[in-house]
């Protein structure tokens, strides 16, 4: 048995902020990880810093990057048991991301889809959350009980199985805390 993480986060972006008044979520990123040391993840983001507007695949890395420049960024990592093969598949579908990440756009559209409750879905384009709902769905985790396109990051504790493994300030998630979660593992 394996382990996929699935963090959930709130940054301090004039985006980030917009999004959780609209929503009124606590949460409004979603991110997956197949890392044992949970500090590395994927998602569908902005790439550049200053313009939201340059987005697709990215990898996410704690405390690095976007959430380097706002500390005070909350998350929470829930922790998803599956078998080998499902996590093999899980492996390969996060390969073929990032052997080809500048052919993956952000799904502007399905944003938009999202507050219409019309799934938009563009070929090579996702929302974060569309994004983490398609590897659950093609790994043979989960299948969400919408479309993919409206699956918003509220959604993502609905999940049979998962574990809460930390929720707080990203910058109080500690080699402590992977150590904990990981022990859970043995």
């Amino acid at each position: 048995m394996k382990e996929i993480y699935i963090m959930l986060s709130q940054l301090g972006t004039l985006v980030s902020k917009s999004i959780r008044l609209y929503t009124g979520a606590k949460y409004n990123h979603v991110s997956i990880s197949i890392d044992p040391e949970i500090r590395e993840f994927y998602s569908f983001a902005r790439r550049v810093r200053y313009f939201p507007l340059i987005a697709g695949f990215i990898r996410e890395v704690l405390n690095e990057g976007m959430f380097k420049y706002y500390p005070d960024t909350e998350c929470v990592i829930y922790a998803l048991p599956v078998e080998d093969e499902v996590y093999r598949n899980t492996v390969r579908l996060l390969d073929r991301y990032r052997k080809d990440a500048m052919k993956y756009k952000y799904n502007f559209l399905g944003f938009f889809g999202v507050v219409l409750n019309k799934a938009f879905v563009v070929e090579n384009r996702h929302t974060c959350s569309e994004f983490v709902a398609n590897v659950l769905h093609e790994a043979g985790i989960y299948t969400f009980p919408k479309p993919l396109p409206l699956v918003r990051p509220d959604d993502i504790p609905g999940i049979p199985g998962l574990r809460k493994l930390f929720e707080g300030r990203m910058t109080d998630f500690t080699p402590e805390c992977r150590s904990d979660a990981m022990s859970l593992q043995a």
